[in-house]
């Protein structure tokens, strides 16, 4: 008895304090789509003219900033596209040693703010050369659709690895396996906004920039190839989230035919049995 009105107090308590427990995590889950908005905005002011030179401390802590970012970034994108092709769950390290969730995720949160406000003055008043925005628009649909898969699938692996973790050591003072399908709804409609919002319009640019450069004959800075390697691999993993789609359909559709068949033979026997006692 004690045992159960003590589940149910903890299971009440948690009801009370999830509303919070799924604000935190729609705000730190956002820090990915943000960093994917600071990394095509600097791509974008490093192709204009507009761009404005930053020196001492500052030069250094931006390029320190946009390193630990491009670094951390890579790390889940690879990470994510592993996972999509072998199928396998997440890497369970970082939630037995929660202090390096809340570390990496510290980290990404200074980075992201720290550029964001840096690009801020830089891009605010840059206006897009009519050879990006053409570049932009001739893009195939169906790539921009995989990058949002993919972008998408990125952010919940960045969720589940990382602000799952310290979300729920902070509310629930422990971490919560289970995922709920009411965590991974909040995670999608956040995505879904930013991306309407921001990301719809300025992503290409972390692509088009760098095909703008080559077709110009312009020299690529290393950033570029950085760029156009994240937003392939984004791509790459919404393939593999379509075609995966695609065999879940396939098997789906196979399974109802066959039970639609052996449905067919049982009323065919029942039929059947019915005419010899008769």
């Amino acid at each position: 008895m004690e045992d159960e009105e003590t589940q149910n107090t903890t299971r009440s308590s948690w009801s009370l304090i999830r509303p919070f427990q799924m604000i935190s995590i729609s705000l730190l889950s956002l820090l990915v789509p943000l960093s994917f908005l600071f990394l095509s905005r600097l791509s974008l002011s490093s192709s204009s003219s507009a761009s404005v030179a930053i020196s001492g401390v500052s030069y250094v802590l931006h390029h320190a900033d946009v390193g630990v970012l491009y670094t951390i970034l890579s790390l889940i994108v690879v990470s994510t596209l592993i996972h999509n092709l072998s199928g396998k769950p997440e890497c369970s390290v970082f939630h037995s040693r929660i202090y390096i969730c809340w570390i990496v995720l510290f980290i990404v949160q200074a980075c992201v703010a720290f550029g964001i406000e840096g690009t801020m003055s830089t891009t605010m008043f840059i206006n897009a050369d009519k050879s990006l925005s053409l570049a932009a628009q001739e893009r195939w649909v169906l790539v921009r659709v995989m990058f949002f898969l993919g972008l998408h699938e990125v952010m919940l692996m960045w969720f589940r690895v990382v602000v799952k973790p310290v979300v729920d050591d902070t509310v629930f003072g422990v971490y919560v396996v289970e995922e709920r399908w009411s965590e991974r709804a909040v995670v999608a409609v956040t995505f879904g906004l930013m991306w309407w919002w921001r990301l719809r319009d300025e992503a290409e640019s972390l692509v088009v920039v760098a095909e703008v450069k080559r077709n110009l004959l312009i020299r690529l800075e290393g950033l570029d190839f950085v760029n156009w390697w994240i937003y392939y691999i984004c791509v790459g993993i919404g393939l593999v989230k379509i075609f995966k789609g695609f065999l879940y359909s396939v098997n789906m559709l196979i399974l109802i035919i066959k039970c639609s068949r052996k449905g067919c033979e049982s009323c065919i026997v029942d039929d059947m049995c019915n005419d010899d006692h008769v």
